[in-house]
Formats: structure tokens, sequence, C-alpha cells
């Protein structure tokens, strides 16, 4: 896996072999058979090419990157809440993540309790910007176009109509049936919480 990396990264960064060489002092014939496979790299010689290519280690030899995601704002688990518009300036803080699809990522703290069995209160759900065509059955952030017509976290259901439903333990929460101006802010991927 190795032998394919460093040469996408190479080739990314616009690099011949000759500059990529000439760069981290071996010899093209090296990093030639380094890059297929004829040759095993030592560690130094990774680590030379890896701050070459600005990346890491880790990356040329196929482990996974971890994407950083910042905490922005928290969300309702419950009724559309009105809240300050969700962006990027307002980060808390960041966590790093392995494993994500390319995307737009951001995190936001959970509060209330309508999806408990997924996300329990004050647990971090990694949303998906990009993924904004809701789909029947996954879990996304939903916005009103109006500022003060609020945030809300939900599973969609597709149907005649369409509707957002609580996926939680507390029998009290009830489905919203959305008015016009609602859109997508983003698909929920992936859900922090401490034990």
């Amino acid at each position: 896996m190795a032998i394919l990396m460093v040469r996408d990264f190479r080739e990314q960064a616009g690099l011949t072999l000759e500059d990529l060489a000439g760069d981290i002092e071996i010899s093209v014939s090296q990093l030639s058979r380094i890059e297929t496979g004829k040759r095993e790299a030592r560690l130094v010689e990774l680590q030379r090419i890896a701050d070459r290519l600005h990346t890491k280690v880790g990356a040329l030899i196929g482990e996974p990157t971890p994407i950083e995601v910042p905490i922005v704002s928290w969300v309702s688990a419950g009724l559309m809440h009105s809240q300050d518009p969700i962006r990027n300036v307002d980060v808390q803080r960041k966590v790093q993540i392995s494993d994500l699809p390319p995307g737009d990522w951001m995190g936001l703290e959970v509060q209330g309790d309508s999806m408990d069995r997924i996300a329990p209160p004050g647990s971090i759900i990694v949303i998906d910007r990009k993924d904004i065509r809701p789909r029947d059955e996954r879990f996304y952030v939903f916005g009103y176009d109006d500022d003060g017509g609020g945030t809300t976290f939900k599973r969609f259901r597709s149907g005649d109509p369409p509707r957002l439903q609580p996926f939680s333990t507390n029998p009290d929460h009830e489905t919203i049936y959305p008015r016009n101006g609602l859109r997508v802010i983003g698909r929920v991927r992936r859900v922090i919480t401490d034990l």
C-alpha cells in the first residue's frame, strides 16, 4: 500500500521523481524502486518524503489521516429551537476524527433528549454540510431559512407528508411536520459521547 501512496502524494504535489529525489537526497532510481515496491523505504527516508510532501508518514503508508472537526455550537434535540446561526467562526474546540469520507464537517453539541437513543444530551454530533439531500430514515440537522425559525436534530421520514421524527426513550416527544422554508443543514454521520 505504501508503494502507491508515495507516488500519489508526489503526483498530487506536482513533483517529478527527479524533484523529490533531489529534495530528499536519494537517487532517482532508489525513489523509483520505493514507489514500485522493489525496495523498502527506511523510516528516515519515509520521514523526509513525508516532510517534503507536507504530510505524515502514516498517510504515506495508508493509515487513515484524521480530520480536524470544529465543534461550533449546539443543536436542539427537541422542538425547533431558535439560536444564533451555526457558523464555523464560533469554534469552541476541535476534535480529530479518522475514517470520515470527504465532506464539509462540523460538530454540534446535542441539547435535549428527543434523539437520546443514538445521541444523548451532551454528546457531539458530527455533520456533513455537503450531504443535504434528505433520505428516508437518515439523521439530519434541519433549520428554517428565516432567522427566527429555529434548528433541530431529527430523523427524516419521507412520505405524504414528510416529517421529522424523534428517536427517543421519552414518549413526550412528537413528530414535527415542517412548514415551507425548511432546509437541511447537514447529515449526521457520527456521534461522540462520553461514558
